[in-house]
């Protein structure tokens, strides 16, 4: 077997980021606005918290908030994407003011959150 050292190579190295997704529902002059945002974060900016990512929303006090992130690993000739959970935040009293399904809450707020989102076509 032939050896030959080359000296110290660097490889390319994957491509990863973090897709973060969110809608979210603020109150002007009395009427429920839905917006979106995303955001793709770089590797080094994973760990912020999701508090930091909030203050670039500009807003003050949601009513709903939708975050779905995804995590996205591009190695060149293969791309990886990992989704993690949804979380959802709400506002007690304006979730009152939807109809819940007070008994089967949980499933009934992820069908509002489907509805708003897709089926109404991001109109509260």
């Amino acid at each position: 077997m032939e050896k030959i050292t080359v000296g110290n190579i660097k490889f390319t190295k994957p491509v990863v980021e973090k897709l973060i997704d969110i809608h979210y529902v603020v109150e002007k002059e009395g009427k429920s606005l839905l917006k979106h945002r995303y955001f793709i974060l770089s590797y080094e900016e994973f760990d912020k918290p999701i508090e930091h990512i909030l203050e670039k929303l500009g807003e003050k006090e949601f009513k709903l908030l939708v975050i779905d992130e995804t995590v996205l690993v591009d190695f060149g000739d293969e791309d990886i994407q990992k989704h993690l959970d949804t979380k959802i935040y709400y506002d007690k009293d304006w979730i009152d003011k939807q109809n819940p399904d007070t008994e089967n809450f949980e499933k009934w707020l992820v069908e509002f959150v489907d509805s708003l989102i897709f089926a109404n076509k991001n109109k509260c």
